[in-house]
């Protein structure tokens, strides 16, 4: 039987952009959202998923001195629950009976349904304590991968990171090599009751919100650079004017890159540069770093996102009167609008993101009256819906390709939501009333 996934729905529909200029004055205007009593069983994404196998996994309790223990059952906690938040595996809670040492029991953990079995023991100084972990097969009774990390005390500010790190290496070992998505962050806007925004970073398991900006400036777009070292984002200030603005999350450096009456949507092209919608005669057109103006859509032109080679770029524009998502190469070439317009209907299609992979690109668009992700091939081909109910914006591909982020409307306000596009399994990031705009970030490096 199939899984049913729905996201609740809301009364009050976010009304369609008419223009660029018309958006910014809501969103700067909108009034807050109140947060109301909510019910988190009620929300649900809407769409049948095929029901696929997971396996069963087994996280043994970490053996540990007593001056350790402590620290064993932290890092265990923040394990088991990333990898439960992987949706790769079904995870097999231990009961204490079975807690035992010694050489793992493959026939007991096989006859119990166990696929994959997860043991570990940490050992050295309260300060710098190296855990040693071990992937078992338990079908074949064979040990699959043991790694030893150095990890941080319980108080530093990397630990939780540190762990997370830990727990992609595990989910690679059983996945033969792909990507986890636990060391990552995902970046937002945020705005508060006193009217006031801010750019606000969150781990993936939604511990450890930050916010990363200063002063009382509109905050929008923010953006991960490819090696997640650095976020671009624009602030408007109180006479209208944009700026373009990078941060280094490691030295903690900003530098200015741009300014302009209108300056937004920055993203990264995977080299490094950086792409934004900027001011151009009468309405926004993309411009790349060292190359200039890449679209010449004489109205607007947004969200630009590339493929992994960097040689072709998705982004929104609205020559028929409402934004549409179109394909372009970034050298030479026309665009080709992927997604689908409809005379005399809303069909708008905005905010695109291409897959870290380049087989896909998640975008917005209107169906039947509110705002739902999409994804599509990038020939246009294959166009799926991921939800069907609500009001779901704003989506970004996780650097596994698998899951997305978005934002999402409901009682309690706007706040962003994770999807797993293969089991249509969901849960809430944020607990914020005016969450908008998420970026998902890379593999984060040592010092983030």
């Amino acid at each position: 039987m199939c899984k049913k996934h729905t996201l609740v729905s809301i009364t009050v529909l976010r009304p369609v952009r008419l223009t660029l200029f018309a958006v910014i004055m809501a969103v700067v205007s909108s009034p807050p959202i109140v947060a109301q009593d909510f019910e988190s069983g009620a929300v649900r994404l809407g769409l049948l998923y095929e029901p696929g196998y997971v396996p069963a996994l087994v996280v043994s309790p970490i053996m540990a001195d007593s001056n350790l223990a402590e620290f064993a059952g932290e890092v265990e906690e923040i394990v088991r629950r990333d990898l439960y938040l992987s949706d790769r595996f079904d995870i097999i809670s231990v009961p204490d009976s079975l807690r035992s040492e010694g050489p793992p029991n493959y026939p007991l953990w096989n006859q119990l349904g166990a696929v994959w079995l997860v043991t570990s023991d940490v050992s050295g100084p309260v300060d710098s304590p190296i855990l040693r972990v071990a992937l078992h097969d338990v079908v074949y009774g064979t040990l699959k991968s043991v790694q030893a990390f150095s990890l941080p005390e319980i108080s530093a500010d990397g630990f939780r990171m540190a762990v997370h790190r830990v727990t992609d290496e595990i989910v690679s070992w059983a996945t033969d090599g792909e990507q986890g998505i636990a060391a990552t962050r995902i970046a937002f806007r945020r705005g508060s009751n006193d009217g006031t925004w801010a750019l606000w970073v969150i781990d993936s398991d939604g511990e450890n919100a930050q916010r990363i900006s200063t002063g009382e400036f509109n905050v929008f777009s923010p953006a991960f650079s490819p090696d997640g070292s650095r976020i671009a984002y624009t602030i408007q200030d109180d006479l209208g004017y944009f700026t373009l603005l990078e941060t280094n999350r490691i030295t903690r450096s900003q530098r200015e890159i741009a300014s302009s009456r209108l300056l937004l949507t920055p993203n990264y092209v995977p080299d490094g540069r950086l792409a934004y919608a900027q001011l151009v005669g009468s309405g926004a057109e993309v411009i790349l770093e060292g190359v200039g103006q890449i679209t010449d859509t004489r109205g607007d032109a947004l969200n630009p996102t590339f493929s992994p080679d960097g040689r072709r770029f998705a982004f929104e524009a609205d020559p028929t009167g409402e934004p549409q998502v179109y394909v372009k190469p970034v050298v030479g070439g026309q665009p080709r609008r992927i997604s689908v317009y409809v005379r005399n209907e809303r069909t708008n299609a905005v905010g695109p993101d291409w897959s870290p992979d380049g087989s896909r690109i998640v975008y917005t668009a209107m169906n039947k009256g509110s705002f739902q992700i999409f994804t599509v091939n990038p020939d246009g081909t294959d166009r799926r819906m991921l939800t069907s109910r609500g009001q779901n914006e704003a989506p970004s591909w996780a650097p596994d390709g698998r899951h997305v982020v978005f934002e999402s409307v409901d009682v309690r306000g706007r706040t962003i939501w994770i999807l797993d596009t293969v089991t249509g399994r969901s849960r809430v990031l944020t607990s914020g009333q005016l969450d908008y705009l998420p970026d998902w970030s890379p593999p984060l490096p040592l010092g983030s």
